[in-house]
């Protein structure tokens, strides 16, 4: 475990280092301060429109921050749409060029397979998640702190209580649920960028291992699209999963839970039996 920590470390130095990681965040951040401009500005005067019935509320950070418009406001859904590309920018070139140029060898020289793969394994998933985390909790804290953190009410204004996936839990502890789905997309970028780590080893160019995770999560999209109009099953397309605005059905709950755990474990499988006998390509 040790040695496994140490070669984190380093891993997770180059990842630092690495220009294409600010380059990512830079977009992410640039989409949250625009995201804050487009859904939370509106909200600042938050008794605008509130008139003290009950068909009306002051404005609440529940729903102005940049999450709840994704699917409805161009900004914050183009987010939803190219976050997976930022997740694969930063790092999820590194092990395919390692190969390739042989630098991989140094660690194999020095260390177990198993604990260098492991160490790579999880700075990919870091990677990956940090860079789709941030520029959300960026929004989200900047929301809080021009708009107060009223809880939600039930007059159409809000997620319906009890008629979604946590809708209970949205208009009881609203910040819980969304603390949730930003969670769930360090999961998502993360999961979904260890993708490249898989592919790495059926392809030698770096810049399709790079955009593998982000054809991957659009593929999954068509697919889940395909398979909901053909065979009339529940949707498993991580864009609707992803968006704390989309009502989702509790068919849909397995999908939303089991599909970062199902991409984690085939590709750690694929990553690990054919990391064993890999000698660089």
């Amino acid at each position: 475990m040790h040695d496994i920590l140490i070669l984190l470390r380093i891993e997770l130095k180059r990842l630092f280092k690495s220009k294409l990681f600010y380059v990512s965040l830079f977009i992410g951040l640039a989409l949250s301060v625009g995201g804050f401009i487009e859904c939370a500005k509106p909200h600042l005067n938050i008794t605008n429109g509130f008139n003290g019935g009950v068909e009306t509320y002051p404005f609440s950070v529940f729903n102005s921050w940049m999450g709840m418009f994704m699917g409805l406001k161009p900004i914050s859904t183009s987010y939803l749409y190219i976050f997976m590309l930022l997740a694969a920018l930063p790092y999820c070139g590194f092990f395919c060029r390692d190969n390739k140029n042989q630098y991989i060898l140094q660690y194999y020289s020095r260390m177990s397979k198993n604990k260098i793969h492991a160490a790579r394994f999880i700075a990919t998933f870091i990677s990956g998640g940090l860079v789709t985390m941030l520029p959300l909790l960026l929004n989200l804290c900047a929301t809080m702190m021009f708009i107060p953190a009223l809880k939600p009410s039930g007059n159409g204004l809000f997620i319906h209580s009890g008629a979604y996936i946590m809708g209970n839990l949205f208009c009881e502890h609203p910040l819980i649920y969304v603390l949730i789905y930003v969670l769930q997309f360090f999961i998502y970028g993360g999961s979904f960028a260890l993708v490249s780590l898989a592919v790495s080893f059926f392809i030698d160019n770096t810049f399709l291992v790079i955009i593998s995770p982000f054809v991957t999560y659009y593929g999954l999209g068509i697919i889940s699209t395909l398979c909901k109009s053909v065979m009339n099953i529940y949707s498993f397309n991580p864009m609707a999963l992803l968006s704390p605005a989309t009502k989702l059905q509790d068919g849909m709950l397995f999908a939303y839970i089991c599909e970062p755990i199902i991409i984690c474990v085939i590709c750690g499988i694929i990553f690990f039996m054919k990391g064993k006998n890999n000698e660089a390509l």
